[in-house]
């Protein structure tokens, strides 16, 4: 997936908070592949809304999303599937870990069928920077949700997509946390060529070098 593609998006049924000054609501915006985006969303804002309709669960929109040239609201449900699996990934704010299986096992799901083999030294280098590694045999129930949100950052970059977009991903760490988790994300991104996109409620608290887009 090279770019998706907003033309003049807004919400059916109701109306976001500031949407004549939005950067994006009611615009014509295009999100390119390996570009750095940070959202400016506040509360009342649409963010969830917009991410999700980004990734294709929702079509309650007025206008247009494109993967590239294809319209998503025209796509099938296994072409938005195949989508999710190599084009757009959204690490949704509640992180959505299945809590009865350990970290690694929630982490190895996003390698779908291909040899989880090959990925055991990566999922171990991402999860000690992180700080998790002593967690990678406990269950997502009896982990914190800090601990859970940084174990969702490495799920997203353990078999990255072109497009991974992050819902209020830090919420819950510290800002020392922050920065390294952001520092990952930047380095996977760079390597793998992937776009990453941040829906946060406000600035981030240290240096950073995306363009910002208030929604």
């Amino acid at each position: 997936m090279t770019s998706i593609v907003l033309n003049n998006i807004s919400p059916k049924y109701f109306t976001p908070k500031n949407i004549e000054d939005s950067e994006i609501w009611n615009r014509n915006i295009s999100f390119e592949k390996g570009k750095k985006n940070l959202i400016i969303a506040p509360s009342g804002s649409g963010k969830s809304t917009l991410a999700t309709a980004m990734l294709g669960t929702h079509f309650q929109y007025q206008g247009d999303i494109k993967y590239g040239t294809e319209f998503v609201k025209s796509l099938h449900l296994e072409k938005i599937v195949e989508h999710r699996r190599q084009g757009i990934s959204l690490l949704f704010q509640d992180v959505r870990m299945i809590k009865n299986l350990t970290i690694s096992e929630n982490i190895l799901l996003r390698v779908f069928n291909k040899d989880r083999k090959q990925y055991l030294s990566k999922m171990e280098d991402y999860s000690k920077r992180l700080g998790i590694e002593t967690l990678l045999n406990k269950k997502a129930e009896k982990c914190s949700y800090g601990e859970r949100q940084r174990s969702a950052i490495v799920r997203s970059l353990i078999n990255p997509t072109d497009f991974l977009i992050y819902d209020e991903c830090f919420s819950h760490l510290d800002i020392n946390n922050k920065k390294i988790a952001f520092s990952l994300i930047n380095e996977i991104s760079e390597e793998s060529g992937s776009s990453v996109i941040f829906f946060e409620l406000n600035e981030f608290p240290f240096e950073h070098n995306y363009h910002i887009l208030h929604l």
